[in-house]
């Protein structure tokens, strides 16, 4: 007392005067002693053992301790002992419900059948579970597997795919080699798109140049038919983009049709608008029409499968060789058609609305081409049957073995070819 009053009277400032008299209660009490950081690391570690499997008034007498040894706030203990502090070594077991589906289990048994369904979409590779499981033998599957992958849903199977897709797309683009057709637009109507389509039977019709990065010399084409009510698709490979050659493919896809040929609407280009191809549709008094030049959209149907069923097949590469026609024939009917048609769902659009400025799309559950026939009223119990029995004969795994072997003989010819024609330069 004897040296703050002798502060207070000296010579010192009267601010500094003022603050020795307010607080001199401070400078007179003993020093407090604190827990050193060490020592309270040590206590919390031993604490934590008891206070996270201790019920809630334990928990309460433990805190009410702790922040009298520490002079720690309780909110602050409480973080410190809920967290998974390294000092403390308190990591709590996970959280929230079981594994469901283990991903060491599961990821490489997706990851197999979503290359072999084409790598197509998850809510698209659920509905085709129920034509590809039952027949599902390799990597030592197992009926629990099946269980697990038939029960999971198709959002959480969009999570597994996600870990293993991979942006492997080539961007490349084809050209396109479509010509105009003037001398026969007035012989072939506009298509007014307003019909509404309520069964199958009504096509579109394209092609697609496997030209490369050049349109110049001859080189094979692809013509894509899809059917609009069931997105049945066929597919056939031809030389050249002549009319009689045309003819010839589009007799052919009509003759493995299982569904009466009734409507069809193809672009402006001259592949379609000649007089033999004409003269088929007139004698088979089927409805011929076309869509407006440089109007995609008219034709959208099948300008998406020329991506899907070609272009994604194929890929962008030329193919000037004409012993490849036959070859690319045998894969488009025998392996790639049947499995697009009979095993790979697809989604159909149910509606459209506009609100303001954005359009929502509501689309039916997938369904492959097959079963939209079967559940169709258009074809005779006799067809029915019969789609259905060469379904029972197909395997599609044994067609996805067998595609990549044609693939890979095909390209084999395809690079030996390319190699001999850049030596010869």
């Amino acid at each position: 007392m004897k040296m703050i009053f002798e502060l207070v009277n000296s010579n010192l400032p009267f601010r500094l005067k003022w603050n020795y008299a307010n607080n001199s209660s401070n400078l007179i009490q003993p020093r407090k002693e604190e827990v050193s950081y060490q020592a309270r690391i040590e206590y919390l570690r031993a604490l934590v053992k008891i206070y996270l499997p201790a019920n809630k008034k334990k928990k309460t007498q433990l805190l009410d301790d702790a922040e009298k040894l520490t002079g720690e706030h309780r909110k602050s203990l409480i973080r410190i002992l809920n967290s998974n502090s390294p000092e403390l070594n308190n990591k709590k077991e996970k959280c929230g419900s079981k594994i469901k589906y283990p991903e060491e289990l599961l990821m490489p048994h997706i990851k197999y059948l979503w290359k072999e369904m084409e790598r197509i979409s998850p809510k698209r590779m659920k509905a085709a579970y129920a034509d590809w499981l039952p027949l599902y033998h390799e990597n030592d599957v197992n009926n629990h597997v099946k269980y697990l992958l038939q029960k999971m849903s198709a959002s959480t199977l969009a999570r597994f795919i996600k870990k293993i897709k991979k942006n492997d797309f080539d961007s490349q683009k084809g050209l396109t080699s479509t010509s105009p057709a003037r001398h026969m637009k007035n012989k072939v109507p506009i298509n007014t798109l307003d019909s509404v389509i309520t069964e199958p039977g009504f096509v579109q019709a394209d092609t697609v140049a496997h030209c490369g990065d050049c349109l110049e010399g001859n080189f094979i084409n692809s013509i894509t038919l899809t059917d609009i009510y069931s997105t049945w698709t066929e597919n056939r490979a031809l030389f050249t983009k002549k009319g009689q050659e045309v003819k010839g493919a589009l007799v052919d896809i009509k003759r493995s049709l299982p569904f009466d040929l009734k409507a069809i609407n193809t672009d402006s280009g001259s592949e379609f608008l000649n007089t033999p191809v004409f003269q088929l549709f007139s004698e088979k008094k089927i409805k011929f029409t076309r869509s407006r030049p440089y109007k995609k959209n008219d034709n959208c149907y099948v300008e998406q499968k020329n991506f899907t069923h070609t272009r994604e097949l194929f890929g962008y590469q030329r193919f000037e060789q004409k012993e490849l026609v036959t070859l690319m024939n045998e894969i488009y009917t025998e392996y790639w058609n049947p499995l697009q048609n009979f095993f790979l769902p697809t989604f159909k659009l149910k509606e459209k609305i506009r609100i303001g400025a954005r359009i929502k799309k509501t689309y039916d559950k997938p369904q492959t081409p097959f079963q939209r026939l079967i559940d169709s009223n258009a074809l005779t119990d006799e067809k029915k049957a019969e789609l259905s029995q060469k379904k029972k004969a197909l395997n599609p795994f044994e067609l996805k073995k067998g595609l990549e072997q044609k693939l890979t003989n095909f390209f084999k010819i395809l690079n030996d070819y390319n190699r001999a024609k850049e030596q010869t330069k």
